[in-house]
């Protein structure tokens, strides 16, 4: 079996990778009144589209993994809704620690993560139909 296909291994992974960016958001920022470099900031923008594109790939795995295939809509609205709540109660959750704050611009770059891996979904659903409807006409070819 493969390990992405198990739903308790892929809601485990989903709940580890929200406690990772959890105990990121923990850490006590340096609170500084001079301004970020930009390789700095783009590094941790970069971040911060780097977590939010993989928990909703990994939201959607294990969505996938508990509705039907039918319901692709469905699962990818929820792994949607799930990250963005999730990177709202992250920016709220760094309003509590030293040197931190919650900004709502971090939740639209968290966003950009999101509609990433909705893209990703997208490109391959669309693929396994468009493949799907090759192998249909092949066959319906080789009967005549």
């Amino acid at each position: 079996m493969c390990f992405f296909q198990s739903r308790s291994r892929a809601f485990s992974l989903l709940i580890l990778w929200m406690a990772v960016i959890f105990t990121f958001s923990a850490m006590p920022g340096a609170v500084s009144g001079s301004a970020m470099p930009f390789n700095q900031l783009l590094e941790r923008k970069g971040a911060h589209i780097f977590e939010y594109l993989v928990l909703f790939l990994l939201a959607f795995n294990a969505f996938r993994l508990s509705y039907s295939r039918e319901r692709s809509g469905f699962q990818t609205m929820l792994a949607g809704t799930l990250s963005l709540l999730y990177a709202f109660s992250d920016e709220t959750h760094q309003l509590f620690v030293p040197g931190r704050e919650g900004k709502i611009s971090d939740v639209g770059i968290d966003a950009i993560g999101i509609v990433i891996g909705l893209l990703i979904v997208w490109i391959i659903v669309k693929g396994r139909q468009v493949n799907n409807l090759k192998v249909a006409h092949i066959e319906s070819r080789k009967r005549v």
